[in-house]
Protein backbone atom coordinates (compact mmCIF):
# COMPACT_ATOMS: atom_id res chain seq x y z
CA UNK A 1 0.00 0.00 0.00
CA UNK A 2 1.74 3.44 -1.03
CA UNK A 3 2.10 6.04 1.87
CA UNK A 4 0.50 9.31 0.55
CA UNK A 5 4.32 11.73 1.30
CA UNK A 6 3.41 15.44 2.36
CA UNK A 7 6.37 17.57 0.90
CA UNK A 8 4.72 20.85 2.02
CA UNK A 9 4.08 24.19 -0.73
CA UNK A 10 4.54 23.88 -4.03
CA UNK A 11 5.39 26.14 -6.58
CA UNK A 12 4.77 24.78 -10.36
CA UNK A 13 4.54 21.23 -9.19
CA UNK A 14 7.58 21.07 -7.65
CA UNK A 15 8.25 20.70 -3.86
CA UNK A 16 9.80 23.49 -1.93
CA UNK A 17 12.93 22.73 -0.30
CA UNK A 18 12.75 21.38 3.06
CA UNK A 19 14.91 21.72 6.24
CA UNK A 20 14.56 21.11 9.92
CA UNK A 21 16.78 23.12 12.61
CA UNK A 22 18.12 21.45 15.64
CA UNK A 23 15.19 22.10 17.99
CA UNK A 24 13.05 20.10 15.65
CA UNK A 25 10.93 23.42 13.88
CA UNK A 26 10.48 22.83 10.17
CA UNK A 27 10.98 24.95 7.76
CA UNK A 28 10.29 25.40 4.23
CA UNK A 29 12.55 27.86 1.50
CA UNK A 30 13.92 30.29 4.15
CA UNK A 31 16.08 33.17 2.60
CA UNK A 32 19.05 31.15 4.10
CA UNK A 33 19.52 27.74 5.51
CA UNK A 34 20.89 27.11 8.72
CA UNK A 35 24.27 25.12 8.48
CA UNK A 36 23.39 23.37 11.34
CA UNK A 37 19.84 22.52 9.90
CA UNK A 38 19.00 18.99 8.59
CA UNK A 39 17.57 18.49 4.68
CA UNK A 40 14.32 17.01 4.64
CA UNK A 41 12.43 14.77 2.20
CA UNK A 42 8.95 15.09 4.14
CA UNK A 43 7.31 16.11 6.55
CA UNK A 44 6.03 13.18 8.07
CA UNK A 45 8.73 10.72 8.66
CA UNK A 46 11.62 11.15 11.19
CA UNK A 47 15.39 11.10 10.46
CA UNK A 48 16.52 7.75 8.99
CA UNK A 49 18.14 5.31 11.29
CA UNK A 50 20.97 4.55 8.76
CA UNK A 51 24.64 5.47 9.90
CA UNK A 52 25.46 8.97 9.44
CA UNK A 53 28.95 8.13 7.34
CA UNK A 54 27.08 5.69 5.25
CA UNK A 55 24.59 7.87 4.44
CA UNK A 56 27.16 10.67 3.95
CA UNK A 57 28.91 8.05 1.47
CA UNK A 58 26.10 7.57 -0.63
CA UNK A 59 24.92 11.06 -0.59
CA UNK A 60 28.72 11.83 -1.94
CA UNK A 61 27.87 9.13 -4.73
CA UNK A 62 24.85 11.05 -5.79
CA UNK A 63 26.02 14.15 -5.49
CA UNK A 64 29.01 13.45 -7.82
CA UNK A 65 26.17 11.91 -10.06
CA UNK A 66 24.47 15.01 -9.92
CA UNK A 67 27.59 17.42 -11.26
CA UNK A 68 28.29 15.10 -13.82
CA UNK A 69 25.38 16.86 -15.68
CA UNK A 70 24.95 19.99 -13.64
CA UNK A 71 28.54 21.07 -13.29
CA UNK A 72 28.20 23.73 -10.93
CA UNK A 73 25.18 23.93 -7.88
CA UNK A 74 24.64 26.08 -4.65
CA UNK A 75 24.97 23.68 -1.72
CA UNK A 76 21.34 23.97 -0.75
CA UNK A 77 20.43 23.05 -4.05
CA UNK A 78 22.73 20.03 -4.25
CA UNK A 79 21.57 19.11 -0.65
CA UNK A 80 18.23 18.59 -1.99
CA UNK A 81 18.71 17.25 -5.25
CA UNK A 82 20.59 14.13 -2.87
CA UNK A 83 17.80 14.05 -0.57
CA UNK A 84 15.05 13.65 -3.81
CA UNK A 85 17.37 10.91 -4.75
CA UNK A 86 17.65 9.05 -1.07
CA UNK A 87 14.03 9.28 -0.71
CA UNK A 88 14.50 9.84 2.94
CA UNK A 89 15.52 12.46 6.09
CA UNK A 90 18.82 12.31 6.15
CA UNK A 91 20.59 12.23 9.68
CA UNK A 92 23.70 14.74 8.96
CA UNK A 93 23.43 18.66 8.86
CA UNK A 94 24.45 20.92 6.05
CA UNK A 95 27.59 21.88 7.31
CA UNK A 96 28.54 17.93 7.78
CA UNK A 97 27.85 17.29 3.79
CA UNK A 98 30.02 20.36 3.52
CA UNK A 99 32.65 19.07 4.80
CA UNK A 100 32.82 16.11 3.23
CA UNK A 101 32.05 17.54 0.34
CA UNK A 102 35.78 19.33 0.90
CA UNK A 103 37.03 16.38 2.66
CA UNK A 104 36.45 14.09 -0.78
CA UNK A 105 39.03 15.38 -3.93
CA UNK A 106 36.08 14.85 -6.49
CA UNK A 107 34.74 18.53 -5.31
CA UNK A 108 35.62 21.64 -4.96
CA UNK A 109 33.60 24.04 -2.92
CA UNK A 110 34.22 27.70 -3.10
CA UNK A 111 34.00 30.33 0.02
CA UNK A 112 30.31 31.17 -1.58
CA UNK A 113 28.98 27.61 -0.83
CA UNK A 114 29.13 26.58 -4.61
CA UNK A 115 29.86 23.01 -5.39
CA UNK A 116 31.17 21.73 -8.45
CA UNK A 117 33.67 18.88 -9.55
CA UNK A 118 37.17 19.81 -9.06
CA UNK A 119 37.86 19.44 -13.04
CA UNK A 120 35.43 22.55 -13.38
CA UNK A 121 37.18 25.83 -14.47
CA UNK A 122 35.90 28.78 -12.20
CA UNK A 123 32.61 27.38 -11.15
CA UNK A 124 31.30 30.73 -9.97
CA UNK A 125 31.67 32.49 -13.44
CA UNK A 126 29.85 29.35 -14.63
CA UNK A 127 26.82 29.39 -11.85
CA UNK A 128 26.58 33.02 -12.58
CA UNK A 129 26.36 32.50 -16.66
CA UNK A 130 23.98 29.83 -16.24
CA UNK A 131 22.03 32.34 -14.02
CA UNK A 132 22.18 35.12 -16.73
CA UNK A 133 20.82 33.02 -19.29
CA UNK A 134 17.97 31.55 -16.85
CA UNK A 135 16.89 35.42 -16.71
CA UNK A 136 17.10 36.03 -20.27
Amino acid sequence: MARRIHRGIEVFGKAKKLFQDREGGIHQDASSLPVDGFPRYDLESGRAETPKQDQLREGLEIAWQVLQAEQVLPLADLAHRIVEELMVNPNYTYRELLAALKGDPRFSVTGGQLVSLSTVEDPADLFFRRIARMKK
